[in-house]
């Protein structure tokens, strides 16, 4: 796993709030765009012993299964986001901000 880099304050929270407002969107390049962002974004780099933590590890596991399903849907192995419904609902989660 790479390490997540957040801009500042929740940066977990915010990366998910981003997430969700481009899947609202609709506008799949945007989502990319947020999916890369949320793991390599610019900011600082939070320490990984912090207790956010296992949010943004939780991040990340959510950010990889949704680029896996675009990739997926692209080369027409499948035709729809598996796995969406379990992934919005860890998103609206992590964007809540609460532990």
């Amino acid at each position: 796993m790479t390490s997540l880099v957040c801009p500042t304050g929740s940066g977990t929270a915010l990366a998910a709030r981003r997430l969700l407002e481009a899947i609202e969107s609709g506008d799949v390049a945007r989502l990319e765009r947020e999916l890369s962002r949320a793991a390599v974004g610019p900011g600082v780099v939070e320490p990984a012993l912090s207790e956010g933590f296992e949010r943004r590890e939780l991040l990340e596991a959510v950010t990889e299964q949704m680029r896996g399903g675009l990739r997926r849907m692209r080369r027409g192995s499948s035709r729809r986001l598996d796995g969406a419904r379990v992934q919005l609902r860890l998103l609206r989660h992590l964007a809540a901000g609460r532990g």
